[in-house]
């Protein structure tokens, strides 16, 4: 069973990969935390891999760019459960900012609140 250490977010963000130069686009997030996310992906990568995520979120009227490491700690069937890495306080503000664009928009059946069973 998953250990968690943060609770998680349902969400439906667009967020990019990136890989040692290779870039995968289109990923989506279905939830998120401050420990970590999970995100459906076609490409699969091993586990311990670590990949930078990059996230566009619109706060106060202009577009934030978030660019945040994380190691891959589970591989699925149409998806990755990541944990979140170099976790500073630049980190911190970053996955604040996201997890506040995300409460806000979250799905028209999800309260913004919900947490996600650990399914994945």
């Amino acid at each position: 069973m998953e250990q968690r250490w943060s609770p998680r977010t349902r969400a439906d963000l667009d967020v990019d990969l990136s890989f040692h130069g290779e870039i995968v686009s289109g990923c989506k997030v279905r939830d998120i935390g401050m420990g970590g996310l999970f995100i459906e992906i076609e490409k699969s990568f091993p586990r311990d891999t670590v990949v930078e995520l990059k996230f566009k979120v619109k706060s106060a009227g202009q577009n934030t760019k978030h660019r945040i490491r994380a190691t891959v700690a589970r591989a699925c069937d149409g998806g990755l459960g990541m944990m979140f890495c170099d976790f500073d306080a630049g980190t911190f503000r970053s996955l604040q900012e996201v997890l506040h664009y995300v409460q806000g928009h979250a799905p028209a059946n999800v309260a913004a609140g919900d947490s996600v069973a650990q399914t994945h």
